[in-house]
């Protein structure tokens, strides 16, 4: 097998920057610009000065050194039984285990993980597919190529590496129903080949009468040019997959294939013995879980730094759908992580619950403390400050400040607290104030630092829970 290559320099594209009117709209992503291919050999943007600059109101730092080494901006992922769709819903993908890189395409930016400006190394990774959602991704490939020649394919996999395909193809304008029965496995190049083994045509016997008037998959499907990542040969048909996933930015070796009944299992890795090891994995028990160590990322209203986190899944019966919402608990394990806006209005909204004496509650993260606004008892406007801070014990707390009601009638601090402690879910009187060892479906590590700044609330964990 073929050793881990170099990501391609051609592909670090300058996509748009996500976070350029972060702190303007509170955290909402801006827009998508056109993206712009970088020429080939110019320089990938070096990463800005500085160490910790969390946030700033104008334009949002980075974290990165001088020079930025590549560990500055790989943020490394490893999950175990999850499952994720692409092509547009049609191809559901099984991950039993993988551990891959994402190398920020954009490093003077923290990586955004939902806008795909990374590019991503399989360095090791067990896929599965099953023949539904090959059936229902080759049919979206046929229809997007109306002129190949086979229509209505229908894929079925079997034990040892046996691949039944049904369909129609078309020959002198008339579509002819035909079954093959192949074989597929990885070449020493990293395709993945699928080879002819028994077809019928109209339900009759043709391998002969094939070989007699000299056809073969290549003749009939007549694709010959292995640049576009899928071509004939003889009656094999290869799939270069690094070839095709090499636009979007992705790289990964194919060191095996087999079948199961129903299934398609694939393993990438940079070499064999890591894809013995990526088995390995794939087969313990272990809950189902993803998990996000390293580098600078935006993720879900979050900004996290030199951090680990790990989603866990709330219904471990069934694999982690990563493309479901509400189905993962956020364990924060280690480092900096900056709370937007609007994920900590969510959060708020959260711990107080419907049924708080709080109606109507509204926050902004300010320099110093967090707004939090709302109609008491439904019908007297209450005006208070937030000041987050961590306890003795690392746990994260707030102590109510400068309470006022309609907007100009000082309140007790010592009575809103007492209140303000019997609205927070979960929460744990410490002082006059409340330490929330979680928020909502995120829990924390034991925090170092607790800080504010306008549109952010600032935490940073440093002992893993």
């Amino acid at each position: 097998m073929q050793g881990v290559q170099p990501i391609n320099s051609g592909l670090q594209i300058k996509g748009y920057n996500p976070y350029e009117q972060a702190t303007f709209s509170r955290g909402q992503v801006a827009p998508p610009s056109t993206v712009q291919p970088a020429q080939p050999g110019a320089p990938v943007a070096k990463p800005n000065q500085g160490g910790f600059r969390a946030f700033g109101t104008d334009t949002y730092q980075s974290y990165q050194s001088a020079h930025g080494s590549p560990n500055e901006y790989t943020t490394n992922i490893q999950a175990h039984n999850l499952t994720y769709r692409l092509l547009e819903g049609n191809l559901n993908i099984k991950v039993p285990y993988a551990n891959l890189d994402l190398i920020d395409r954009t490093p003077e930016n923290p990586l955004h993980l939902e806008g795909l400006d990374f590019n991503l190394h399989m360095k090791q990774a067990q896929l599965r597919v099953s023949d539904v959602d090959l059936t229902l991704t080759a049919d979206y490939f046929l229809k997007s190529n109306p002129k190949l020649p086979v229509k209505d394919m229908r894929v079925s996999f079997e034990p040892n590496n046996g691949v039944k395909v049904e369909g129609k193809i078309s020959k002198f304008g008339i579509r002819l129903p035909f079954e093959v029965n192949g074989t597929v496995q990885a070449t020493a190049t990293g395709e993945l080949r699928y080879d002819l083994g028994k077809v019928k045509v109209v339900g009759l016997p043709v391998n002969g009468l094939m070989k007699t008037f000299g056809l073969s998959i290549d003749s009939l499907l007549k694709l010959r040019d292995p640049e576009k990542g899928y071509y004939t040969q003889g009656n094999s048909v290869m799939v270069n997959i690094s070839k095709i996933t090499e636009k979007p930015g992705i790289r990964g070796i194919l060191q095996g294939a087999r079948t199961h009944i129903g299934d398609l299992e694939l393993t990438f890795a940079d070499s064999p013995e890591a894809a013995a090891q990526a088995r390995e994995t794939a087969n313990t028990k272990e809950p189902n879980y993803l998990q996000l160590s390293g580098g600078h990322f935006y993720y879900d209203g979050y900004f996290i730094k030199d951090g680990k986190v790990r989603m866990e899944d709330k219904t471990p019966s069934t694999p982690l759908q990563m493309e479901k919402d509400g189905e993962t608990i956020m364990n924060l394990r280690k480092g900096y992580v900056g709370v937007t806006d609007p994920r900590f209005a969510g959060m708020i909204a959260g711990k107080l619950g419907p049924d708080s004496s709080l109606k109507n509650p509204q926050t902004q993260l300010n320099a110093k403390a967090a707004e939090l606004k709302g109609n008491m008892y439904g019908f007297i406007p209450l005006k208070l400050d937030l000041q987050f801070d961590k306890t003795d014990k690392g746990d994260l707390m707030f102590t109510p400040r400068n309470p006022k009601a309609f907007g100009f009638i000082p309140l007790p601090e010592g009575f809103v607290g007492k209140q303000v402690q019997k609205m927070v879910e979960g929460g744990v009187p410490y002082g006059n104030g409340v330490s929330i060892p979680d928020l909502g479906d995120t829990y924390l590590g034991k925090l170092s630092h607790v800080s504010h700044q306008p549109g952010f609330l600032i935490l940073k964990a440093d002992n893993e829970p």
